[in-house]
Parts: structure tokens; sequence; C-alpha cells
């Protein structure tokens, strides 16, 4: 994986009660339903499997680059995919499986958030993560020589979302 729930942790609130194997399955949801379509396949391939060479080090920390005579902030994928991965465990991180079905965990001195405000959150987060990806294409473009296999103004599209056409 990318990123770890502590990576998550530098960005949104995460109970240190959460274990790993709770967070980490939409941690990799979030890695292959979100970001990989972004990428596009052959850049998400090559970035899963040389993550810790410089270039890619660079994309998914972040930081300041210099493109033309101005200085520029890329917020990193780190931080994109951190916040789509907290967006899905918000929705989904609080069922537990048992033996008698999937259960909302509840005690006395609290009560669980509402279904729709837990989307509200997921909507708000996801919109957040594309305004930070909209941020590292630019970083893309401006430094596409660096990295071979990002086609350089592609267009992207939300993730999750399909478009139904009338064909003649």
């Amino acid at each position: 994986m990318l990123i770890t729930k502590q990576d998550i942790e530098k960005y949104r609130e995460v109970s240190r009660n959460v274990a790993d194997k709770k967070i980490n399955p939409h941690i990799e949801d979030a890695q292959f339903l979100d970001l990989r379509p972004l990428l596009g396949e052959r850049m998400y391939q090559n970035l899963i499997k040389n993550a810790t060479e410089s270039n890619y080090t660079a994309l998914l920390e972040g930081g300041e680059y210099t493109y033309g005579d101005h200085t520029y902030h890329n917020p990193g994928l780190k931080k994109v995919l951190s916040i789509f991965a907290y967006s899905r465990y918000i929705v989904f991180g609080s069922y537990t499986d048992t033996g008698f079905g999937l259960v909302q965990k509840s005690n006395q001195d609290s009560t669980p958030v509402a279904e729709s405000s837990k989307r509200n959150i997921h909507t708000r987060d996801r919109d957040t993560a594309m305004q930070y990806w909209y941020e590292v294409v630019n970083f893309l473009n401006r430094k596409s020589n660096d990295y071979p296999l990002w086609t350089s103004g592609c267009k992207t599209s939300r993730p999750g979302k399909f478009r139904i056409s009338k064909i003649s």
C-alpha cells in the first residue's frame, strides 16, 4: 500500500483505537478504485512497483517545485489518497460483521452518526481530494519529462461516476 493509517492521521482525525486491519481495506479500495483511474493503469502499476524511486517520492510526498519563474506547491498523492481513504472509512468503517449479521456498535454514552451525515462527510472529502488531485495534475503536467507514463493534460473524471449516452 502507498499509505498507512499514520498518513491519514496527518490530514484527518482517526481514533488511535482503530486497528490497521479495520482501515487497511479502505486504503486498498481508495488506491485501486479512486487513484488508479486518475493516474491511468500503466502509471499506477509503475508507481506501485517503484514507489521508492526519487521521482515517485516527490510525487507521493509533495512539496514546493519550480516551473518557469514561479514556485508552486504539490500537495502530493499521499494527501489525495489519504483523504479518499478516509472518505471511504467514514461511510463503511463503523460496521462490524458478526455471526448474526452486519451490526453497528453503540454504547450507552454515544449514539452513531446518522447515515446522511456520513454521506455528507464522504461527499465533501471526495470533493476535497479531487481539488488536491487537480494540483497534483498541474505538477505532473509541468514535470511531465520526469513522468513519461503520465499523459500530459489527460482528462480526469470523477471516479465512481458513469455516464449513459444514447447511441443512434
